[in-house]
């Protein structure tokens, strides 16, 4: 039934509006409702990585509270600025809003210290070195959505188009500095990046508009978590941020979002003024030394960094000596109650989800790897405790 869809020059009136795709990975006929980037939007939120988000640590592992945010409310938060800003400008609306759910669907549980973990686990393994040199899960996003991230009972993989897959890899959470971002080359190669400084900038302004917003969303409302929290209290916050961005994180968002604006309008890159970019370096350096390193946020670090460590070790001798579990039992020895759960799920993990996935040369660690990565805080601990934990028999 054509003709329903609007054209998208009417809709993204920017002469600096990102309208055609470059492609996706396997070519589709295209939808005769949706724009190619609102498809993506659909294959993103439907998918079991993107749901498992609300179950993955934004700053505090697991939190109990509601009110804490976890990484889903951080996409969220991330993907309607996006759109706000991009309506504002005239740019594509759907492209930032997809960018914006998607740019942190590779993160591992624990946030940025489970980062830390899987890098190191990853240098003492040289065959999974070679394949991924480091965590960065921005790079490691890629990965999800070309290879892992499924829609239910569909084949993993998204197939996303080629300007939201640049716009994950190149988003770049730890660039603290930058205040002005324009876009970068659209001749990468994206399946080739390494690290985080091989990606660059994102090669459309939709992409940059998120690059940007990523650390604004976080900054304040990190600041209303750790207050939720009784980490710092409002007159904690020095008196330079609260009468130059607000008191809460509705006005500090605000005020980022209008001067973005107002210094993007009609430029091919995406800035927001000096003075505001040297107050966000410093709102992001504050909450480093007050919330990011206190005990709350790293007092159970060392705790999860040797569960996530043992069970990589574990996980991946039980891969081994099941031979990455061809061969199969009868009776079922995973159906024993005294065998932790975690093992079954490894093995449909690699012999339903992920089946014909991993060729023969890839190594054993790099499916516990992406097994691993893919878990939510609790089932990591769960499966920590699972394994290493005896039950009452009793």
């Amino acid at each position: 039934m054509p003709g329903f869809r609007r054209c998208e020059r009417e809709l993204f009136p920017s002469r600096h509006a990102t309208i055609v795709t470059r492609g996706r990975r396997t070519p589709q006929h295209p939808d005769d409702f949706r724009t190619e980037f609102q498809r993506d939007v659909h294959r993103i939120i439907y998918s079991q990585s993107f749901r498992r988000l609300r179950h993955k640590a934004q700053v505090f592992y697991f939190p109990q509270n509601d009110h804490i945010s976890t990484r889903m409310d951080h996409v969220r938060f991330v993907a309607s600025a996006a759109r706000t800003v991009a309506r504002c400008l005239g740019l594509n609306e759907d492209l930032a809003e997809a960018i914006g759910l998607a740019h942190d669907i590779g993160h591992a549980p624990f946030g940025h210290q489970g980062e830390d973990f899987l890098t190191e686990i990853i240098r003492m393994n040289p065959p999974l070195e070679a394949k991924i040199p480091a965590f960065s899960h921005e790079v490691y996003g890629l990965r999800v959505v070309d290879h892992i991230a499924k829609r239910d009972s569909e084949k993993p993989g998204l197939n996303l188009t080629w300007e939201v897959r640049d716009g994950i890899i190149s988003h770049c959470g730890e660039d603290y500095k930058a205040y002005k971002i324009a876009p970068g080359s659209i001749h990468k190669d994206l399946e080739n990046i390494k690290s985080r400084a091989e990606a660059g900038n994102p090669a459309t302004l939709e992409g940059c508009i998120v690059r940007l917003i990523d650390k604004i969303a976080y900054a304040g409302k990190d600041i209303e978590d750790a207050m939720e929290a009784g980490i710092i209290k409002r007159e904690d916050v020095p008196d330079r941020f609260r009468n130059e961005l607000g008191t809460t994180n509705g006005q500090i968002i605000g005020k980022f979002i209008e001067d973005m604006i107002r210094n993007s309008n009609g430029r091919d890159y995406i800035c927001i003024s000096a003075e505001l970019g040297d107050l966000l370096r410093d709102l992001i350096q504050y909450n480093r030394d007050h919330i990011y390193k206190s005990p709350e946020a790293e007092g159970y670090q060392t705790q999860a960094s040797k569960g996530i460590k043992h069970l990589f070790y574990d996980l991946s001798t039980e891969l081994r000596s099941r031979d990455r579990f061809r061969d199969s039992h009868n009776p079922d020895p995973y159906e024993n109650d005294s065998v932790p759960p975690v093992y079954r799920f490894l093995r449909d993990f690699i012999s339903k989800d992920m089946k014909d996935v991993y060729p023969s040369g890839d190594p054993d660690e790099l499916i516990v790897l992406d097994f691993i990565a893919g878990m939510t805080d609790s089932f990591a601990i769960r499966s920590v405790s699972d394994v290493f934990i005896p039950k009452m028999t009793v």
